[in-house]
């Protein structure tokens, strides 16, 4: 009987183990299938982001395209021909003027008949017009009737004024713009997946219209949504469920299997061009961190698992030996530990990584407010001619570095492509000037020839992002001086030619070396991210391997296109073309005369400042305009001038935020909680300072300021902020810094 109760004293905390034993396997087993699940909704939402992030480039490029439609209905309404010939040759005339061979375009007239003129004459009843009887007055659809040869994406409207032909008085009505579907290829492929993507183009009914792949296809199948209805589905998702969030939603994802092999797809709705877009790629090209992570917890999970049955064994055994227990205890203590310190070393960095951009940007924008400052102001003591040439191309350079150095730091709008694109009334012209002399500057101590031509422009007014624009000449020219020998040549050519209609220009960029040059293999990749064509080129040329692929961005989002021609040891050729809407000129000098117009003459400022060259360039600058400063060496010394001091003694507080004993959002609270003096709540409050992101300017607001402005100062800005909360005669403008995150 004694024995019978040991044996069962021992048996159930052994039978307790195997159960926690199988409980946490099962828990292992639950875990993973829960991050499958997880993992399959994160390829899902990456795939839908491309997917969404190519529709958007898709129309884009295509919005152009009803840009070029416009004129060409301009240009021809209300024509008369004499016959076919005529037609042809105005055909051919309207698409030398519009350059359609640049899109990939051919122009087509229809008759009232639904016959077909092209620039080599009449094709006969084009098949397609079927889809222009709907009442509607644009329409866009694939086309593949056999009356051209070709697919194309049709672009089609009705003429505002029919036009006629012959004695007969044919009507024509409608102008239609074919582009070759291929060409549409530029809008949609990407290379973020390693070129496994493959693109497909689908019309509504679900027949293909356009594949693209550097691979065969796998689906093989002319109508993909009946191929996709047949297919394999992981975790129980059915065609029909796909369909159904297609209809609701206009994009949908799911993954499937073809040929063994698992694969995700995203279906999304192209509503304005009448048809589908559908990517597909193999399952272990999505979400590689994921899956990464998920095995990695798996493991984690394993060996988790091992070490719990071990911890049982050890408490099993610890039965059987009591002496044993405290040296679990005393393991179990150790570990936890451990823990806790591993956790708050993890805690510690991602509060590191949180304030690393913070601390970067204020710690650079001060030397550069240094630097941009003192430039200023020598600039204003008249020096001889060499040294002005000297100080501009320093000025000219230094607005450059910080250009750089916004893009830089900001690594959250560079990785989610969150660019701000601010047109605003330029000349034009000045824009390649400037690119030109930086040039210059990049030149000094180069045995290089660099030839620069501009054409003249007779109205050089235009709506740009100059800052943009001048950033994308510079990285091209940049890494032109980079790569280019002593002896070679530089040639730099800005042209201008009309734009889609009278409101428009199209301002050509072209940049050629006689440098190292590119093979073919790495002119497909020039515009990827952290590209360099050999491994030792960061070393011996320097440069992060953005430059590029920041310039296609935003050659990209201001609309317009970039191409590279480059041989191996001859040298590179860039073009750049921009379209620009015209501005007029008034508004170009209005935004020049409005910073200066204001008198601050006599204004009596309040300047918190702790740093000694940012409050002497401060000080200088101010008083050049007028005022009357005093400054205060931090925040609490800020608080106490203004408390110390009657009603009226200043006119505008300028409040730098980075300050010892009070910083400037506690100075700001301290002085708006002053009940006692009048001007408490009403004195304008400005911040000053080198904190430069969204958050610090909504941190200003929110602490009682009034505007804020980002050093390195702009005294245009600074005039125009005053003016505007003193109502001087400036008009107030204040924004949000145009570099702020």
């Amino acid at each position: 009987m004694k024995e019978r109760k040991q044996t069962t004293k021992y048996l159930l905390p052994a039978v307790f183990a195997m159960i926690l034993v199988v409980v946490l396997a099962f828990g292992i087993l639950f875990m993973r299938n829960s991050l499958m699940k997880l993992t399959i909704e994160e390829r899902s939402s990456q795939l839908e982001e491309m997917v969404t992030q190519i529709q958007a480039n898709l129309d884009s490029g295509l919005r152009t395209h009803w840009n070029l439609v416009a004129g060409l209905n301009n240009a021809v309404q209300g024509n008369h021909f004499e016959n076919s010939l005529d037609v042809s040759d105005n055909i051919v005339h309207m698409e030398n003027d519009f350059c359609t061979d640049l899109y990939g375009c051919r122009v087509m007239l229809l008759d009232e008949q639904g016959t077909a003129y092209l620039s080599d004459g009449p094709a006969g009843i084009w098949y397609d017009i079927s889809h222009l009887l709907d009442g509607e007055k644009r329409h866009t659809f694939v086309s593949e009737t056999d009356t051209i040869d070709g697919s194309f994406l049709v672009f089609s409207q009705e003429l505002d004024s029919p036009i006629t032909m012959g004695e007969n008085h044919v009507r024509f009505t409608h102008i239609v713009l074919l582009k070759d579907i291929q060409t549409v290829k530029q809008y949609y492929t990407t290379t973020t997946y390693g070129g496994s993507a493959a693109t497909y183009v689908i019309k509504k009914n679900g027949t293909l219209a356009y594949f693209d792949a550097d691979d065969d296809d796998v689906i093989g199948a002319r109508n993909i949504y009946k191929a996709l209805e047949e297919a394999e589905y992981v975790q129980g998702r059915g065609f029909d469920i796909i369909k159904e969030q297609l209809d609701k939603d206009g994009i949908a994802a799911a993954n499937i299997l073809l040929n063994q092999t698992e694969y995700y797809y995203c279906l999304s709705e192209l509503d304005n061009y009448d048809m589908t877009l559908m990517l597909l790629i193999p399952a272990d090209c999505v979400a590689v961190s994921t899956m990464d992570m998920m095995n990695s917890a798996i493991r984690t999970g394993a060996i988790f698992i091992s070490a719990m049955a071990l911890l049982i064994l050890l408490a099993f055994f610890s039965l059987i030996k009591v002496q044993r227990s405290s040296q679990m205890v005393k393991l179990e203590q150790e570990t936890n530990k451990e823990l806790n310190q591993l956790r708050m070393v993890a805690e510690s960095a991602n509060a590191a990584k949180s304030t690393f951009l913070n601390n970067m940007s204020h710690d650079i924008r001060t030397p550069m407010n240094a630097i941009i400052g003192f430039t200023n102001i020598a600039l204003k003591q008249n020096p001889n001619p060499e040294v002005r040439a000297c100080l501009d191309k320093i000025s000219g350079s230094s607005e450059h570095l910080l250009t750089l150095i916004n893009d830089v730091l900001d690594i959250s709008r560079i990785e989610s492509g969150k660019i701000q694109f601010m047109p605003a009334p330029v000349d034009i012209t000045e824009v390649a000037d400037t690119a030109a002399n930086i040039t210059h500057g990049f030149l000094s101590n180069r045995n290089l020839n660099f030839n620069f031509h501009q054409e003249a422009l007779e109205d050089p007014y235009v709506l740009a992002d100059a800052v943009r624009i001048r950033e994308v000449l510079v990285n091209i020219l940049g890494n032109a001086v980079k790569f280019t020998n002593d002896g070679g040549t530089i040639t730099f050519e800005a042209s201008y030619r009309p734009g889609a209609d009278g409101q428009h220009i199209v301002a050509c960029y072209s940049i050629a070396d006689t440098g190292v040059g590119m093979s073919e293999e790495f002119v497909e990749h020039i515009f990827d991210e952290f590209s360099q064509e050999e491994n030792s080129a960061r070393t011996k040329y320097k440069g992060t391997g953005l430059g590029m692929a920041i310039t296609k961005r935003y050659v990209d989002l201001m609309g317009g296109t970039i191409r590279v021609e480059s041989k191996k040891g001859v040298g590179s050729t860039f073009t750049v073309e921009l379209p620009m809407e015209i501005t007029d000129e008034r508004e170009v000098k209005k935004t020049d005369y409005a910073a200066h117009k204001a008198d601050l003459s006599g204004l009596k400022v309040l300047l918190a400042e702790d740093n000694e060259l940012n409050a002497e360039i401060a000080i200088v600058q101010l008083e050049e305009l007028g005022m009357k400063i005093t400054r205060a060496a931090d925040g609490e010394e800020a608080v106490r001038f203004f408390a110390e001091n009657p009603q009226g003694t200043f006119d505008l507080i300028l409040m730098d935020v980075m300050m010892p004993k009070l910083n400037g959002y506690e100075a700001t609270k301290a002085i708006r909680s002053l009940r006692n003096h009048p001007d408490a709540d009403t004195i304008p409050i400005i911040a000053m300072t080198a904190n430069a992101f969204a958050e610090d300017v909504q941190a200003s607001l929110d602490a009682g300021m009034n505007g804020h402005l980002s050093k390195p100062i702009v005294m245009d800005e600074v005039i125009k902020t005053i003016a505007g909360n003193l109502n001087r005669s400036a008009p107030f403008d204040f924004r949000i810094n145009e570099h702020l995150s």
